[in-house]
Formats: C-alpha cells, sequence, structure tokens
C-alpha cells in the first residue's frame, strides 16, 4: 500500500490510519499528495489480460469505526457514495474525461466524480482538489477500486479514517428530521445505485462474450402469439440475423413471407423482414445455431420425434411453452430431451410474466432464463436481452418451470371468481391461498423459494391472475358466468395450457403427498365433477388452521 503524506489538504492522514477492508487487494494504488488523491495501476491481475477495468470512487462516512461498515457481498462489487464533485474534480467535467482518455485510459465514464475506466499499466488518475479541505461533518474517506479479472467478492476497497469533527447523528438516524434530509438520503442512495449500475456494466462489458453478435442463424419452433412475438424480438434485436419460424399451417406461412403479417395473431403488426416462415424442419434446422420452443406442451413431444433427424445432438434449445405434459407429469426441460431420444440436448428454459402483444409493442418486460449450464442461461441473457426486456438468470430450472405451470391452473381459480362476482376479499383470499400451494408443491420438488418468490413465480402469478389478457384467467372468467368448458374451448384460437396442466397438478400432488384444496377444485371443476358454486362452498367449510 503507498505511503500517505501529511499536507496542508489532507492534514489529517498518517500511514497507521489507512486499512484495506477487503480480502483482496489489487494490483493499484492510492497515495495523497498536496492537491490531489492519485489512483496508480502496477500491473496486470492475471497473465491472460492486458488491462485493469478500474472504478474508483470516494466516500465519505459520518462513522469512525471502518470495522461498523458492512463488507462488500459477492453481489455487489462495490458502492459509491456522496457528492465528490463537491470536493474534487475528479472526471465530473467533459474537459477532464478528455484528458484521460488522451492519456491512454479508454472507455471512461464519469458520474458525481466517480470514474469507471479501462487503466493501463503505469497509468493514474487524480483526483484533484477545487481548493478546499474535505468537508468537516466527514468522518471518514473510502477508495475504491475493482477488477473484473478477479471474482466480485475480491473488490478492493482502502479506507482511511478522517480525523475531523465526528457527526453525533447518521444521515438515516436523522432522516425524519426534515423533507430536505430525506429527500438527501433518497438522491444519494439512488445516485450511488446509478454508478454502481454503471461501473457493473463496464467491468462485465469484456467478461462476456457478445452471442448476439456472433449468431447469424436461429430457428423459433410455433408460429402461435408467443412464439411469433420470440422471432420478432430476436429478428429486431439483430437485423442482419436470419430468424426461421417454423410453422404447419402452408397459408399463414405464405402470409408471414409476402406481407409480413402474421394474420392469426397480430394481423396489425408488421414483421421484420428477416423473419422466414417455412414448413420444412430440414430448412428451419439448417446452420440454425439456437433453438425456441414455442409449442403447446401437450403436442410437443409427437411432433418433436418427427423431427428429430435435423436436430443436431448439440444444438441448444430455449423453452418459451409453460406447463406440464399430462401423460408423464413432466415439465419441458424434460419432454424436449426425451422426446429427442438424447438425454444431454441443452435446453434453459425461459419464464415470467409477459403478454405477448405487450412484447411485439415493446411495452418493458422482464423474464427469467433458467439453465444448469451457466453459460447457456448466459447466452439466452445475451440473445434476448433489448432495450425493453430484461432477462435475469438462474439455476433452479425446477422452480422456473413448475412455477409457470401452476399459476395457469391458479390463474383459472381467479377467474372463476371474477365470474361469480365473488369480491375483492375472495380474490385475495384464494390467490394467497393458491401461491402457498404452488409453494408447498414447488419446494416439495426440489424448487428455491427465493424463485418462487420472484419474476416467475409471484410475477406471473400476479400478471396471469389479474389482467384481463390472460387465457387461463379469461376461461375461468366464463365458467363461472355459467358456460360449459366445451363452448369456451371450441371458441378460442389459443391454447389455455391451465386446462390440461390441472389434473397433472393434482396427480404431482398426490405423488408428493402435498394438500392442494384451491388447485384440486379446479380440477374437479374442469372434469365436469363440481360446479363452481360449490366448490366455494366446499372451500369455505373446510377446517379453521393455523396459517403455513
Amino acid at each position: 500500500m503507498a505511503a500517505v503524506h501529511s499536507h496542508a489538504l489532507f492534514p489529517q492522514f498518517s500511514p497507521h490510519t489507512v486499512r484495506s477492508i477487503s480480502p483482496r487487494t489489487l494490483p493499484c494504488s492510492f497515495s495523497f499528495h498536496d492537491h490531489s488523491i492519485q489512483l496508480v495501476c502496477h500491473g496486470y491481475p492475471s497473465k491472460s489480460s492486458n488491462y485493469i477495468s478500474a472504478s474508483c470512487g470516494i466516500s465519505m462516512h459520518e462513522s469512525t469505526d471502518v470495522q461498523e461498515r458492512p463488507r462488500l457481498k459477492d453481489t455487489e462489487p462495490w458502492e459509491l457514495t456522496g457528492h465528490l464533485e463537491t470536493i474534487f474534480s475528479g472526471t465530473s467535467t467533459a474537459a477532464e474525461q478528455d484528458r484521460l482518455t488522451s492519456s491512454g485510459i479508454e472507455g471512461a465514464s464519469h458520474t458525481n466524480g466517480a470514474c469507471a475506466t479501462h487503466l493501463s499499466v503505469g497509468n493514474d488518475i487524480r483526483f484533484t482538489a477545487k481548493g478546499r479541505p474535505l468537508n468537516e461533518d466527514a468522518s471518514s474517506l473510502e477508495l475504491f477500486t475493482a477488477s473484473p479479472c478477479v471474482s466480485m467478492s475480491n473488490a478492493s476497497t482502502l479506507a482511511a479514517s478522517y480525523k475531523g469533527i465526528e457527526s453525533p447523528h447518521s444521515p438515516l438516524s436523522s432522516a425524519g428530521s426534515s423533507p430536505q434530509t430525506r429527500s438527501k438520503v433518497v438522491r444519494t442512495a439512488w445516485e450511488a445505485l446509478v454508478r454502481w449500475s454503471r461501473s457493473w456494466q463496464l467491468l462485465n462489458a469484456r467478461k462476456a462474450t457478445n452471442v448476439l453478435q456472433q449468431t447469424k442463424k436461429v430457428v423459433v419452433v410455433g408460429g402461435g402469439s408467443f412464439g411469433t412475438a420470440m422471432a420478432v424480438l430476436l429478428a429486431r434485436n439483430k437485423a442482419e440475423m436470419q430468424v426461421s419460424l417454423l410453422i404447419r399451417d402452408s397459408s399463414l406461412c405464405q402470409s408471414i413471407n409476402n406481407d409480413h403479417v402474421n394474420r392469426k395473431y397480430f394481423p396489425r403488426h408488421v414483421l421484420p423482414r428477416n423473419i422466414i416462415a417455412t414448413t420444412d424442419p430440414q430448412e428451419a434446422f439448417k446452420d440454425s445455431e439456437y433453438c425456441i420452443h414455442a409449442l403447446p406442451v401437450q403436442h410437443s413431444a409427437d411432433y418433436l420425434k418427427c423431427i428429430t433427424e435435423y436436430v443436431s445432438p448439440s444444438l441448444p434449445f430455449f423453452s418459451v411453452s409453460k406447463g406440464l405434459e399430462l401423460s408423464s407429469l413432466e415439465m419441458m426441460s424434460q419432454v424436449i430431451p426425451r422426446a429427442l431420444g438424447n438425454p444431454r440436448q441443452p435446453i434453459a428454459v425461459i419464464s415470467g410474466p409477459s403478454f405477448a402483444i405487450e412484447l411485439m409493442d415493446e411495452l418493458p418486460t422482464a423474464m427469467v432464463a433458467a439453465s444448469r449450464e451457466k453459460k447457456l442461461a448466459n447466452a439466452a441473457q445475451q440473445l434476448f436481452a433489448s432495450r425493453y426486456l430484461r432477462i435475469n438468470t438462474s439455476s433452479d430450472v425446477i422452480g422456473v418451470e413448475i412455477a409457470g405451470a401452476l399459476k395457469n391452473v391458479l390463474a383459472i381459480a381467479a377467474g372463476i371468481v371474477e365470474g361469480m362476482n365473488l369480491g375483492n376479499n375472495c380474490m385475495a383470499a384464494l390467490v394467497s391461498q393458491g401461491c402457498s400451494e404452488i409453494r408447498w408443491l414447488a419446494e416439495k420438488m426440489g424448487a428455491k423459494s427465493t424463485t418462487l418468490a420472484g419474476l416467475s413465480g409471484t410475477g406471473d402469478i400476479m400478471l396471469t391472475c389479474f389482467v384481463s389478457l390472460s387465457r387461463n384467467r379469461s376461461v375461468g372468467v366464463r365458467l363461472g358466468s355459467g358456460e360449459s368448458l366445451s363452448d369456451i374451448l371450441s371458441s378460442m384460437n389459443q391454447v389455455a395450457e391451465g386446462v390440461a396442466t390441472a389434473g397433472a397438478v393434482i396427480a404431482l400432488a398426490r405423488k408428493y403427498r402435498v394438500q392442494m384444496p384451491v388447485l384440486t377444485a379446479v380440477a374437479r371443476i374442469l372434469e365436469n365433477e363440481l360446479t363452481p358454486k360449490r366448490a366455494v362452498l366446499e372451500l369455505m367449510s373446510l377446517p379453521q388452521v393455523e396459517e403455513v
């Protein structure tokens, strides 16, 4: 660690007050000079790297005890707080950024005096004082660096205690004292989040393989509403990439290729010209680097068995189909490899609260890509992520899939409550109970509770149960209004997966010995063994028990 110099500007610092609280220090150091603080890069963090991606900033704290401050977490490479521009020029001006760039520092970015930049060996970043000492309210000073060439948990923090006037109150403890103080706390927290976001993106940019840039062709199997929406999303992400849309309907195929419109599902949307529809699986799969599976669950296995000869054993599949296969009680991550006769077929599942029409309209959406292979989940993230779609990654394939399947059955129940006009209290109670039942079964199957509370669980349940665009909810509304299931299904041009999934869910519940009263009632209604009215009476007469 570099020596600390005494001077007029920083008279409080001494070599004994500078300490490292990180498990590992990167080949960078800070030194204090008469009118500046300097960060110097001394070497490469690894033999395979010829740069350091450094994020540095300064934060003033009112706590004098370094040990009381939270340690860096694995998920938080660093934290930047405070308003550096009020004390140091740093990189807070365009002129200063130009100076950095001309010195060989690439990709410099700046926010409130924090700097995230690629720093070559021998280069330095200098934070220059504006002619006045540190804020007297601050009782400590921290400087941060981080590198993408080591794990985030090894991000380096150097802390230097500032022996100034101690403030008797912290910003948070005094947050209720005035609107101005509360506003400052909120603003500071938001600015810290923005700085963390920019620095994280910069540090990970060089680590990631640009899957989208390298991909020349993908195939989407299934030209329904969601398959079409996925094809459009990919085609918009990269105009030079061919998106082959494999469908069965020859007239629809002709319409898409000639008029660039899917007249059956999106008659008012013009499809990108790099979407090429085909009914020929050999043509569709030839040279394709990824396959997006968007067929209804109950028809998937039979179709995949017919096209196995055209599918490479190493071709990654991304399934966006939600549900359980009735005959086997399996999810798509199991159905696809089995149907293709290849247990090692690479597969990820993509799920979350998403209506196809809103993806077509480029409305903000967030989903989850789950795979047991982290590399494959990351590939899905890079391929699908766009300015209007966020893709989180997960290794919990079971949790993502089972939540996506069971929420369709719960949505039918929510629709029945709506159709019977049973009120908001009943709706809240039923959906809450249904969420508990989904959690009970999913956890017995090995799902993580955090997954069930996330986008693919709670997020998808909220969307499907409470929004009128939901096909499964619409089925429930019509059942609750007195229509027969056969009439409802015959009038629909899309599949409501919850209808077929309900029976499979109850079979799974028996297998894992889980009581699921709400979802069982839905299955009995769909089997015409129980009327909606009778189901409500029976559910309300169940024993009053302790909530679990």
